[in-house]
């Protein structure tokens, strides 16, 4: 009996070092991915640079993905995943409380992918990475948030949950253009200003 519990210790550690191993042979091949789609596109990119990037052989490589493009994309849905599960951590009920912390959780974890998003953004185009972005954003606001809010008929409610949603996304688009220089506290910040207050508290010259 002891013999088998020492066993299975075994195994789950092993487990453990191999899970280790794959998330950082992964963190490696991201990064190297982000770093050469600021220097070249993918179509000319080849699994020998990146992997001679990351310092991983091609074998290794060809375990987690087919091409570059299958690493692309299975990234990008990695990314969203997370997005996804991020919003429904925010039921209506906490957003009752204000909007700070989800806009601070939103630029945040922007900030966490900006290596991903920024190449994405080069790569297919503000209208791809940013639009799925948006789609999550504008699923979950529609669905779960437009009760927060008092609208005169269901127009209305389109009008003003596609402004709220292309606003916030508009800025995470800015943001990365201009390369992330604001902290997520100061994005966050001004998002909350612009949804409860418009441009009026800035004035006009």
């Amino acid at each position: 009996m002891e013999e088998h519990k020492e066993e299975r210790r075994g195994d789950h550690k092993e487990a453990r070092r191999d899970d280790r191993r794959v998330r950082r042979t992964r963190a490696q091949l991201r990064k190297a991915l982000a770093e050469l789609l600021q220097e070249k596109s993918a179509d000319v990119l080849s699994v020998t640079e990146l992997t001679s990037r990351a310092d991983v052989n091609r074998g290794t490589f060809y375990c987690h993905y087919k091409d570059i493009y299958d690493m692309l994309d299975q990234l990008e849905a990695e990314t969203l995943e997370e997005f996804s599960a991020l919003m429904d951590s925010y039921p209506a009920v906490r957003l009752r409380e204000g909007l700070r912390p989800i806009l601070e959780d939103v630029f945040l974890f922007i900030q966490r992918n900006l290596d991903l998003a920024a190449s994405a953004m080069n790569l297919w185009g503000r209208s791809s990475f940013l639009e799925r972005l948006k789609a999550l954003l504008r699923d979950k606001v529609a669905r779960d948030w437009s009760d927060l809010y008092h609208f005169s008929g269901d127009v209305q409610r389109e009008h003003c949950l596609n402004f709220l949603v292309g606003g916030i996304i508009g800025l995470v688009q800015s943001w990365l253009e201009g390369g992330g220089r604001e902290t997520p506290q100061e994005m966050a910040a001004l998002a909350e200003a612009l949804i409860l207050h418009g441009i009026q508290p800035f004035g006009i010259q």
